[in-house]
Order: structure tokens, then C-alpha cells, then sequence
């Protein structure tokens, strides 16, 4: 602690003067790898500000580099970064196809410096997160390795697996876990081992995954505290041999334990987390974006326990270091990347604006484009984030959404923002409960669009009306050429769709099986393809 506060400190002196923190970032960027392919290319070893630079490079994204990134995946080095690929990181392939991102040690320790800062903050105002133990939930570090052997796979896994061994040690889960593949055994084998301990902070990217593995608890309770006591691990899950010999050797009989879990479970009638860890202090995930709906259930899973957010953090670059509980909001981390901001007003313009850090303002958002010790220059990473304040003078930012994640059927450009907050609204108005939703477009029935929800409680006739007519008014309050269309009825009413019981977990799984991380996984919102709810089994159709 008393290291990382100074890194702190350090860091804190620099947000007074961002814009200078941001050239000498980009510069030892630059001159670190104007001898590589790209550098001399862009004559890096000429560019002397970050004026010349943005005279010099132009912008980029991954269509762009990808054939520079195929080579390196043969093993070619010194193309984007001087320093060698050791690793290259896969996106989580929720709005498109996978995408190959390079890891180097560099890149790795830039990205953990910025970590250590937001661990410092975390850990000072919860002292108490490392008095018992963390219950971490990633996907496995190894999905496959290149066509030059360099292996690659999810980023969470990949920071899980290069953690020092004093921090691992305080991880409740064995990494051997994360290889099992049936769904069901995976959150059997999560709970059965975790739920032995006293655990006091939980991390996972997508708050979701808390979800899905607290509806299984129920189910599985008796099994759990049978399989505690006798120190076993139930033969009924399809667990492959040499995984679950590796977990079984960790396993000792814990009767004390078993009688607990049973003493909550004949007192208050079931086993939820805030009842078997009542030391629980912190939940670390996301807050912000799409994931937001999800945070309203924790709290009758987990009390009010705080939550932290993790940042704007992607395959590419982590972008913020959140310092406090409240809210998705973080400080830019100047000291990690270099940043300019395209204003989202912008985005699909020709002569679109580029802002530095000293330009954005608060409450404005902006597409995202990063230069990265990774070897990204100007790359557009498809994120719309959302200026919250200022810390010194350096801009505070949360995650909104996927920049190009929007849908105009006639020309009303609805974003998955427009789609999450309106149902949320509508919810709230009326009283309804989701586990999953999505708007897709629909063209049968004039354009429109339709709502597959999957609802968390039967619904009354009367409600599913209350909340398709509050859907509608609140998404025209939210999107003014949404409403402008609707008034001219070139937009046709929506229309609601209740998806069966568990088709949105099956969706999830299908997009898993084909290649999507299951920790990092985001439920759409918000989808593009034409008539998305037909891959998924409707009972009932509601239209006003």
C-alpha cells in the first residue's frame, strides 16, 4: 500500500496538467517504436508534439491494421511495436466478429500500472476486501494459439493467470475451473468451492454472471452442503477426468461449514450471498453501459454491499481508473494511453472534429480513439464514453456504449442508450420485471420496433399494455426523431414480444459456443439484424 500510494500521488500531480501528461506519454510511445514498420512509415522519429503526430498518423481501426496483425500472428515481429507479441487478446465478439489485439510484456505492465492505481483506491476505502477471500470469475487465459504458436484468448484470463503468486493465493477458485465447459457444471463447481469460504470481495467483468450463478443456488443447496461435509464434488456434473482430479485434491471433508450453510438454510429458508458471507464488503464489475439494468437485482442477492466499478477497460486499452463507489465514472488514465475524443454528434461526418483531453465537456459524449504502448495508433476502439466531471483537470469518464451501435430504420438513429433507458423508465412506471431484453428491428408490419423481453415474473394482460404504451412514450421522449417519425407514421407502433423461459440463456450459450467470452459476454440491447426475434421462441405477442 504504502508503493502504490505514491504511484497515487504521482498520479494525482500529473492530472494537473493532463495535456503535458498526454505529449510525454506519446512521445516515449513513439520513440519506442519509430524503428518498427509502421514508425517509419509515419516517421515517427520526426514527430516532435502532439500536433505533429496528428498531422503525421492517420486514423485507424481494426479493418485497417488487420493485415499488419495477421503477420505478427505468424510470428513476424518489429511491424506496429518494437517489442514482441506474447500474447494477443481476443474481443469479446459480442457486436462482430473476434478480434486479435497484441499483447506485449510492455503493453502488459503499462496497463497493470494502471490497475495498481485504481487497486490503491479500492483497497484504502475497503481495508477490509483481503480479511477473508476473492471470489474471481474469468474465462480461460488459452483459447488456441496462432498460425506462429503465440496463443491468444480472453484479456481477463490472460491478467487472472500473470497475477503474483501472493495475490493468487487469496483467490478462492482453482484456474483449472474456468476449462470446464457444460455451463451447469461450471456454476455447480463455482458455488460448491466458494461457497466454503469466507469471502469478502467478489470480481467479474459483467454483473450479469452474478446473476445467472445466484438463480442456481436454490437448485443446488442440498448437493453443496452434502458435497461440503464429505469434502466431495458431485458425480451427477460433467466435469472432464483430469479437471476434477485437480479440484478434488483441494477438497477436504468441512463439516463445521456444512452445518452452518444449513443452519441459514432452515432459519431464513434459503441461501442467498448476504446471509452465507455477511463479510462480504465489495462487489468489483461493471457499472456502466448496458449493464446497468443488471446492478438493480444484486441488491436482493447481496444486500447493499458496495460495488466497484472496473473502468473503462477493453481488450485494447484500459481508459479510466474510478476512485470511488458511486456510479461507472473514472479518471482518465493519461499516464497509460494517449487519447482524443470525436464528439458523437460527429461520428458519421466527414470533417469530424478531434478533441484532445483540455476540449471535451462534462456531460458531453465522444467516440473514443486511442494511441496504446500496444502498438494502437489513432485507433477508433467503438466506444462512446460520456464526460461525468473533472478530477484537477483531468476528465472523469464512464462507459455508454458501442459507438456505431445504433439503429435507423427511416432515419430516427435510436442508440441501445435510448433502448435501455426507456425500458427502465417504463419498468419502473409499471412495475415490471425483466431478465433479458432486446429491440430488434421488424419490417412485416410497416417498420417498427419489436421488444423480446423475457420476463422475471408472470404478467398480467393489463401490465404488458401499461408497459409497451410507457415504452413507447418514454422512447419518444428519449430520441426526438423518434417521435418526430412516429408523428408522421413513417415509424409504426411498437410491438412486444415475450420470449419462453430461458431463451435468452440459450442465446448466450450459442453465441459462446461460437466463440463470445462467457464472462465478458454483454446481452444486446440494442440489434441490428432484421428480425432478431425470430431465432428465439415467442408465446405471446402484444401490439397496441
Amino acid at each position: 500500500m504504502k508503493s502504490l500510494a505514491m504511484r497515487a500521488r504521482l498520479f494525482e500531480i500529473s492530472t494537473k496538467d493532463p495535456i503535458k501528461t498526454q505529449e510525454r506519454t506519446l512521445l516515449k510511445f513513439l520513440a519506442r517504436n519509430k524503428n518498427t514498420e509502421y514508425g517509419k512509415k509515419y516517421n515517427f522519429s520526426s514527430v516532435r508534439s502532439i500536433s505533429d503526430f496528428r498531422k503525421k498518423v492517420p486514423l485507424s481501426n481494426y479493418k485497417i491494421i488487420a493485415p499488419l496483425v495477421a503477420r505478427m500472428k505468424k510470428g513476424e515481429n518489429n511491424i506496429i511495436t518494437s517489442d514482441k507479441a506474447i500474447f494477443f487478446g481476443i474481443t469479446s465478439g459480442t457486436t462482430g466478429e473476434p478480434k486479435l489485439i497484441p499483447v506485449t510484456r510492455y503493453s502488459r505492465a503499462r496497463k497493470a500500472d494502471a490497475m495498481n492505481i485504481w487497486a490503491y483506491y479500492t483497497s484504502k476505502d475497503h481495508p477490509k476486501v483481503f480479511d477473508g477471500r476473492i471470489l474471481g470469475i474469468i474465462s480461460p487465459e488459452v483459447k488456441n494459439y496462432t498460425e506462429g504458436g503465440i496463443p491468444y484468448g480472453p484479456e481477463d484470463g490472460h491478467a487472472y493467470n500473470n497475477l503474483p503468486e501472493v495475490m493468487k493465493r487469496l483467490y478462492v477458485l482453482p484456474y483449472e475451473l474456468f476449462y470446464i465447459n457444460d455451463y451447469d457444471a461450471r456454476y455447480y463447481a463455482m458455488l460448491r468451492i466458494s461457497m466454503e469460504y469466507n469471502v469478502t470481495t467478489i470480481a467479474t467483468l459483467n454483473p450479469s454472471t452474478l446473476t445467472l450463478l445466484c438463480k442456481r443456488i436454490s437448485a443446488l443447496s442440498e448437493k453443496i452442503i452434502k458435497d461440503i461435509e464429505s469434502g466431495t464434488l458431485n458425480g451427477d456434473f460433467n466435469i472432464p477426468k483430469d479437471i476434477r482430479i485437480a479440484i478434488e485434491n483441494r477438497l477436504k471433508p468441512n463439516p463445521k461449514r456444512a452445518g452452518e450453510l444449513s443452519k441459514i438454510l432452515k432459519t431464513k429458508g434459503e441461501l442467498l450471498p448476504k446471509y452465507f458471507w455477511p463479510d462480504l464488503d465489495l462487489i468489483e464489475c461493471w457499472k456502466g453501459g448496458t449493464v446497468k439494468l443488471y446492478l438493480k437485482e444484486l441488491p436482493q442477492y447481496f444486500g447493499g454491499v458496495a460495488i466497484r466499478d472496473f473502468g473503462c477497460l477493453s481488450t485494447e486499452a484500459r481508459s479510466s481508473i474510478p476512485i470511488g463507489d458511486d456510479g461507472a465514472s473514472g479518471v482518465l488514465a493519461i499516464s497509460s494511453n494517449f487519447y482524443e475524443f470525436i464528439p458523437k454528434e460527429d461520428i458519421d461526418k466527414e470533417d469530424r472534429r478531434m478533441l484532445l483531453c483540455d476540449e471535451v465537456k462534462e456531460g458531453h459524449e465522444y467516440l473514443l480513439v486511442v494511441t496504446t504502448p500496444g502498438g494502437l495508433y489513432r485507433y477508433d476502439i467503438d466506444d462512446v464514453v460520456r464526460v461525468t466531471g473533472f478530477f484537477n483537470k483531468t476528465p472523469m469518464i464512464e462507459f455508454v456504449q458501442k459507438g456505431h451501435n445504433a439503429v435507423s430504420l427511416t432515419g430516427e438513429k435510436v442508440y441501445e442508450t435510448h433502448i435501455i433507458e426507456a425500458v427502465r423508465r417504463a419498468s419502473d412506471k409499471c412495475g415490471t420485471v425483466f431478465t433479458s431484453f432486446c429491440a430488434c428491428v421488424e419490417t412485416e408490419a410497416g417498420p417498427r420496433y419489436a421488444f423480446l423481453v423475457e420476463p422475471g415474473k408472470d404478467m398480467s394482460l393489463g401490465e404488458k399494455r401499461c408497459f409497451l404504451e410507457s415504452l413507447e412514450n418514454e422512447l419518444r421522449i428519449q430520441n426526438s426523431e423518434y417521435d418526430d417519425l412516429r408523428k408522421q407514421d413513417l415509424l409504426k407502433m411498437p410491438s412486444l414480444k415475450i420470449a419462453a423461459s430461458g431463451e435468452f440463456e440459450r442465446y448466450r450459450r450459442v453465441r459462446v459456443a461460437g466463440g463470445a467470452h462467457d464472462t465478458q459476454f454483454k446481452m444486446p440491447h440494442l440489434s441490428q439484424e432484421m428480425d432478431f426475434h425470430k431465432g428465439f421462441k415467442v408465446t405471446e405477442e402484444i401490439n397496441i
